[in-house]
């Protein structure tokens, strides 16, 4: 009989809540272990066990965490930052070959997901509704002079994360200075003047279908992350969320952006891992460490998505720890 499974959560760093919804009793985990490259990332001492490991840039960085899971019997590894998704889907093989299972989605759709423009042009492939966006600034005139976009846009480095080093731009001078002395590709968005809503879904790992979906709007964001939000149900919503899921290989906890202007929705993003503003749908019920513990032990999720009560608000504070190390 499986009395648990033990789960590995890498660059842990702030996740304290998170890793507190792991270990809460009858989820089907049996023991989390946190690794990070810093001694100072708090989620570690939420741990059953954590490991200081090398910068996932190291050569050494997947030896020492196949390290980690031989000595700690690991049956899953979860990673939570951007630049570890991909890593950890190209190590893929390596992993299941241990008898590890990599929480992660296809290594292509990762990349795709990272990638803000490409993602982009599959969303319009795909006929889904995504915000005008462009490269550059001999794309961006064009379509400003075709009437395809206008002012405000939206600039991001097309593989930023973290909402670093955004800018509102309002007219085409200041548009041409970052364009010029950004020394990362960005992309020029339309600026959507509308509601923003997160959205929180599984993706079954053993039947690859949505099996829970839960959305909130978002009412106030702090450092890329929302700060204050209400949770919410949409019909049109829930369909379109399926519908751009269907179209790529996602596996486990989602987190996507959409926004909604003048009545129609559009896709901003996904982030292919769990979002920073999960602890909302947590706290409404939502149970993805009991849905990853249900996979692991070969058992598909039943579809539940929607199942949550509307008008319940997250209002996010500062918290801290203290200890000598």
């Amino acid at each position: 009989m499986i009395i648990g499974m033990n789960i590995l959560i890498l660059s842990c760093g702030t996740r304290n809540k998170l890793m507190r919804y792991f270990k809460e009793p009858g989820n089907g985990i049996a023991r989390v272990i946190g690794a990070d490259c810093s001694a100072y990332a708090p989620a570690l001492y939420e741990a059953d066990a954590h490991y200081l490991v090398p910068r996932m840039t190291s050569p050494d960085y997947p030896d020492a965490i196949l390290d980690i899971c031989r000595k700690e019997k690991i049956d899953a590894v979860l990673p939570l930052q951007e630049d570890e998704l991909f890593l950890i889907a190209s190590l893929c093989r390596t992993f299941t070959e241990a008898g590890i299972t990599p929480i992660v989605s296809d290594q292509n759709t990762v990349e795709l997901c990272r990638d803000k423009y490409a993602f982009y042009q599959h969303m319009k492939q795909n006929g889904l509704p995504v915000l005008p966006s462009c490269r550059n600034l001999d794309e961006f005139q064009k379509c400003y002079e075709d009437g395809e976009m206008k002012f405000p846009v939206f600039v991001k480095p097309i593989r930023g994360c973290g909402s670093i080093g955004i800018h509102k731009v309002d007219h085409m001078e200041l548009l041409s200075v970052l364009c010029r002395y950004c020394t990362e590709e960005m992309l020029i968005q339309q600026f959507a003047e509308g509601e923003e809503y997160g959205v929180d879904l599984y993706v079954d790992l053993l039947s690859h279908r949505p099996v829970s979906i839960f959305i909130k709007k978002k009412l106030r964001m702090r450092a890329g992350e929302t700060e204050k939000s209400v949770s919410v149900k949409d019909d049109a919503l829930f369909s379109l969320i399926r519908e751009t899921a269907a179209s790529l290989s996602l596996a486990g906890p989602i987190d996507m952006d959409i926004f909604r202007v003048d009545g129609h929705f559009y896709v901003s993003e996904i982030n292919p891992r769990f979002g920073g503003g999960y602890p909302h749908a947590h706290a409404c019920g939502m149970n993805f460490p009991k849905l990853i513990a249900n996979n692991l032990a070969g058992r598909a999720n039943t579809d539940t998505a929607g199942c949550y009560e509307e008008g319940v608000c997250m209002l996010k504070y500062t918290d801290l720890m203290t200890m000598k190390l």
